[in-house]
C-alpha cells in the first residue's frame, strides 16, 4: 500500500549527516523470517498469500508513518536492533538517479553494467534468481547502493547538479521517497516539508485510491488507472459523490514478470461516517484460495481494530470500516493481460456544505477561505464551501485524474482554488496527472 511489495532492505549507520556503512542483506527481506518467533496473524486479504504476517508485507497501510512503525516492529521482533528512522523509496527513484549520475559498472561481481533503462529488469532478474544458483539473490542491491554512495560525489558537476536535485525533488513530491524518524523534531520538519507520506485530515471531501497487488506477480508495472470523481451538491446541501476507476492492463499475457493476472486489494478513503449507497464491478477471490490463521496466533492491533468491526455491503461484498480517521469501502478486483475493467460506487457525505457558514476556525485552508469571502462578500450573504482533498497512493505513479462538481441551482460560485481552474455555474471539470496530492476547492454564494 505504501510503495509496493518490499522485497529488499538495507540497514544504514549515519553519523552527522554522513553514511558511514551501508549494509544490505542478499537474502532480502526474506533474511528476516528465521528471527521472527511470534506468530502474528496477517491481514485477512494477506491469508490469500499466507496466514502469518512478516516484515516484508508490513508496509500495509497507505500512510507512511503508520507502515514505518510496523516495519520497525516486525525488524526488532525479527532478531534487528532497534532503528532511528525508515526511509523507503521506489524503483523510480534510482532510475532517475541513474540516468543525471549515468552507469555504473558492476561487471567485476554480476557481469553487468546499471543504467537507467535496464536497472527494473536486471535487478529483478538477480533477485528472481533461485536458491540452486545463489543464496544470495538481492545482494546485487546493496552492492549498486555501495557503488553509487561512493561514486556520486565524485560525478557530481555544475552541468549535472541542478538535474540531480530536481530528480530528487520530484521524488519526494510524487511520494517516492518517504521519511519516517523516532524523533519528533525530525518527524515534526518532514512532515512540514510533506515528506511523510501521511494521510491527511481535511473539514471538506476526500479521496485515496489504494491499490495492494496480492499474488499478483509485477503486474502493477503494466498498470494504467484512470480515477473519476464526480460530487453532486444537492438543495438542501447535502453531497453524493458518485466514484469511477478504471483499470487497464497494458502487459501482454506471459510477458515476463508483468503477464500475469492482477489480483488486487482495492481500499477506497472516504470521509468518515460516508454511507455507501451502491458498488459494482468487483471480483472476488474464491474463499478457497485463502490460508486459516492457527488458534493461539497473535492478533495485531491495528490491523485487528479495523477488521473486527467491519461490515460487509450484501449486494456487491464491499468491507465497510474505519481506519486512518476515514471510511474505508474495500473489495477485490482481478485484471488479465489485455483487459479493462470499472469499479463504480456511489455514496453519501456525512456533512451537507449548509451545515456551516464560512467562519474563522483552526483549521489554515478554513481561515483562508473565510477571510476571501469577507473581501468578496461584504453584503454578508450566506457563504459556504466545498473543497476535495485526492491524495496519491505513495508508488503509484500511472493514474490520471478526472474530477466534476456539480452544483444545484440555488448555489452560485463566487470564488475557487487553484486560481486555474475551470469553472462555470453548474460548478467545475478537470482533468490532470495523478502525479502528488491534489486540493480542489470552491466558494459558493447561497441564492
Amino acid at each position: 500500500a505504501s510503495g509496493g511489495f518490499i522485497g529488499s532492505f538495507a540497514l544504514m549507520d549515519i553519523l552527522n549527516g554522513q553514511i558511514k556503512n551501508v549494509e544490505a542483506p542478499g537474502g532480502g527481506s526474506y533474511d528476516t523470517d528465521a528471527g521472527l518467533l511470534k506468530k502474528i496473524k496477517s491481514p485477512e486479504p494477506l491469508r490469500l498469500v499466507r496466514p502469518d504476517w512478516h516484515f516484508w508485507d508490513a508496509n500495509w497501510w497507505p500512510d507512511w508513518s503508520a507502515s514505518a512503525k510496523k516495519l520497525a516492529w516486525f525488524y526488532e521482533n525479527s532478531d534487528g536492533s532497534t532503528v532511528d528512522g525508515v526511509i523507503g523509496f521506489t524503483p523510480t527513484v534510482m532510475e532517475k538517479i541513474l540516468k543525471v549520475m549515468g552507469p555504473i559498472d558492476l561487471k567485476d561481481k554480476y557481469g553487468v553494467v546499471i543504467d537507467s533503462d535496464n536497472f527494473w529488469q536486471v535487478t529483478q532478474e538477480f533477485a528472481e534468481q533461485k536458491p540452486n544458483v545463489t543464496k544470495q539473490p538481492k545482494k546485487i542491491i546493496g552492492d549498486l547502493m555501495n557503488k553509487i554512495i561512493e561514486e556520486l560525489p565524485r560525478r557530481l558537476n555544475k552541468n549535472n547538479l541542478v538535474p540531480m536535485l530536481k530528480a530528487i525533488e520530484e521524488s519526494l513530491a510524487d511520494k517516492n521517497i518517504l521519511f519516517y524518524f523516532t524523533d519528533k523534531e525530525l518527524q515534526d520538519k518532514v512532515e512540514s516539508l510533506d515528506w511523510g507520506g501521511r494521510i491527511k485530515e481535511t473539514s471538506g471531501d476526500y479521496l485515496n485510491v489504494v491499490n495492494t497487488n496480492i499474488a499478483g506477480g509485477k503486474s502493477d508495472r503494466k498498470i494504467k488507472q484512470q480515477i473519476i470523481h464526480q460530487a453532486k451538491i444537492l438543495p438542501d446541501g447535502s453531497v453524493i459523490d458518485s466514484l469511477t476507476v478504471k483499470r487497464t492492463h497494458e502487459a501482454i499475457k506471459r510477458e515476463k514478470f508483468s503477464g500475469v493476472r492482477n489480483v488486487d486489494w482495492l481500499r477506497i478513503y472516504v470521509p468518515a461516517g460516508s454511507k455507501l449507497i451502491a458498488a459494482e464491478g468487483f471480483r472476488p477471490v474464491d474463499k478457497i484460495f485463502f490460508k486459516v490463521a492457527e488458534d493461539g496466533w497473535q492478533n495485531d492491533p491495528e490491523v485487528y481494530a479495523a477488521e473486527s468491526l467491519a461490515k460487509t455491503d450484501s449486494l456487491s461484498g464491499t468491507k465497510i470500516y474505519d481506519e486512518l480517521g476515514k471510511t474505508v469501502f474495500a473489495n477485490w478486483t482481478q485484471l488479465d493481460p489485455g483487459e479493462t475493467i470499472e469499479i463504480k460506487l456511489k455514496y453519501q457525505l456525512p456533512f451537507k456544505i449548509t451545515d456551516k457558514k464560512l467562519n474563522p476556525d483552526p483549521g489554515l485552508f478554513d481561515r483562508l477561505m473565510a477571510k476571501a469571502g469577507s473581501l468578496i462578500n461584504p453584503e454578508q450573504k450566506n457563504l459556504y464551501s466545498y473543497s476535495l482533498l485526492l491524495q496519491k497512493q505513495p508508488g503509484m505513479n500511472s493514474s490520471t485524474l478526472e474530477t466534476e462538481l456539480k452544483l444545484s441551482d440555488n448555489f452560485k460560485p463566487i470564488w475557487n482554488f487553484p486560481s486555474d481552474l475551470t469553472v462555470s455555474q453548474a460548478g467545475w471539470f478537470r482533468t490532470e496527472n495523478l502525479d502528488q496530492d491534489k486540493l480542489t476547492a470552491l466558494m459558493v454564494e447561497e441564492k
